[in-house]
């Protein structure tokens, strides 16, 4: 007798101390035994779970899984592992995995199932396969930013080199565009590359012209709101209410997409045609510019959801991120963008950033050339296209540069002559940009080694020691006047 009340008492501290809940269910699928974790498993009280059926734990469409589940038990007569949702007493359902075996007490079948709740292990195995498939598609982002870099690269240096060379003011100001639409590629590869590496730095802001950015969005819209417009056979009329204005602190990139998303949905808002003003005011604290157009408007209840995340009015191709996303720029230059709309009479929507009174760069003052010394410059890249481009742009700003689109060539030519500067790619298919560094100060310690990359790479690892300076694709005459610049400056004070 004492002998069967210390085996009980032991069989009670193991119920009560397991991690898992413990359910004792006879043939009839009564339960007739269970722990305090079975019972917090399932939301009953103790003394309420014992009694019920095990049925009730379950979904009610899943009786008939349970029979089949019992009679595997009874065929295979050993241990068995399963998988099912339980519901819990306030009707939540949750993943849980169990271990059921048949006993024998006092003549009569009992199963004995050990059970555990598996939402939090499966969450966490989801997350996993989140961060591979996040790493997997930052891989991905990572390349085609380097593709795009080199692409935006191409016509950005062309556009450049037009721009020196035509004067007539039609062709500077269509040339000018061209040339920030490749700026603002850039910026966006960055934002793709900042995705794919989180622990890039974010762009410093600069100062902006609004105004200037109100033209430049104009601009580059102009097929939307007239071209296309015109040949669906309706009218958009475009006007500019610009006051004078101090300049903002802020990303111009960041801030024309915004701009340009504003017109490009007051063009979607009015199907029949009409007009959009874009306006700006100032005041003693802030900066505004305001996008107006005489379309369909907004019910107030679409205006209260008109800011959040895949909300759209529009067909199921659209996002419904646009709006969205505009407010976060907004908001993160420290101003807001608010929405203004009246059912059939149009929509103003009025972005607000803090003033700065920073005198601002127009495009011509960034991308002019620096003045130099002449220096002799070997420029290494396999792209043919690039590496002219490249070559084309030094012989402009006054260098005398050379070109090697092989590895074999690039040794040949540091062995053989002497350089100033080398201008290397990185990603090369037989050679990398690190070797040529390497081979050009082994040639000549005092080379200044530039490194051109559309990776994300950080100047870091003993390879860096061979290089002075990395310039990120795609890369601007003034980038290159800058970089020498700094190379000469070097040289001659050594």
């Amino acid at each position: 007798m004492e002998q069967s009340t210390s085996a009980e008492a032991k069989y009670r501290s193991l119920m009560e101390t397991a991690a898992d809940g413990i359910l004792l269910v006879n043939s009839r699928g009564k339960i007739l035994e269970a722990n305090q974790v079975a019972a917090a498993l399932s939301g009953y009280e103790l003394d309420e779970l014992i009694g019920l059926p095990l049925s009730r734990l379950l979904p009610e469409d899943r009786g008939q899984w349970l029979q089949q589940q019992a009679a595997r038990v009874d065929e295979l007569n050993q241990v068995t592992s399963l998988e099912g949702t339980a519901r819990g007493r306030d009707g939540t359902e949750f993943p849980f995995e169990a271990s059921v075996s048949k006993l024998q007490v006092g003549g009569e079948e009992i199963y004995q199932i050990f059970v555990r709740n598996v939402m939090r292990r499966n969450e966490l195995q989801q997350q996993a396969l989140e961060a591979e498939r996040l790493k997997a598609l930052g891989q991905i982002a990572s390349g085609v930013a380097h593709d795009f870099n080199n692409l935006l690269g191409a016509i950005l240096g062309r556009t450049q080199l037009l721009l020196m060379k035509l004067q007539a003011p039609e062709a500077q100001r269509a040339l000018q565009v061209i040339e920030q639409a490749a700026l603002d590629g850039a910026e966006t590869v960055k934002r793709i590359q900042r995705f794919a590496r989180a622990d890039l730095p974010e762009e410093k802001l600069v100062p902006v012209d609004l105004n200037s950015l109100v033209d430049d969005v104009i601009a580059t819209t102009r097929y939307r709101w007239s071209d296309q417009a015109q040949r669906e056979g309706i009218i958009i009329q475009m006007e500019q209410n610009l006051a004078p204005i101090p300049t903002i602190m802020g990303n111009p990139s960041e801030l024309r997409q915004l701009l340009t998303n504003l017109v490009m949905n007051a063009c979607d808002a009015m199907p029949a045609g009409g007009k959009i003003t874009i306006s700006t005011r100032a005041d003693a604290a802030t900066v505004a510019v305001a996008v107006s157009d005489t379309g369909e408007g907004m019910a107030p209840d679409i205006q209260q959801r008109v800011f959040e995340p895949f909300f759209t009015t529009k067909d199921a191709k659209n996002s419904g991120l646009g709006l969205s996303l505009g407010r976060d720029i907004a908001r993160r230059h420290g101003g807001d963008l608010a929405v203004d709309s009246t059912p059939q009479k149009g929509t103003i929507f009025t972005l607000t950033l803090p003033r700065s009174d920073e005198p601002s760069l127009s495009i011509g003052e960034m991308t002019m050339p620096v003045k130099h010394a002449q220096a002799r410059v070997l420029v290494v890249d396999d792209e043919p296209v690039l590496c002219e481009l490249l070559v084309e742009m030094l012989d402009t700003l006054g260098h005398q540069a050379i070109a090697a689109t092989s590895s074999q060539q690039a040794f040949q030519l540091l062995n053989t002559d002497n350089y100033d500067v080398v201008i290397t790619d990185l990603g090369m298919p037989n050679i990398s940009g690190w070797q040529v560094a390497e081979a050009a100060k082994r040639a000549d310690p005092g080379i200044y080694v530039i490194l051109l990359t559309g990776w994300d790479n950080p100047l870091s690892g003993p390879r860096a020691t061979h290089v002075d300076k990395v310039v990120g694709k795609p890369v601007t005459i003034a980038d290159l006047a800058v970089a020498i610049n700094a190379g000469l400056g070097q040289q001659s004070e050594g």
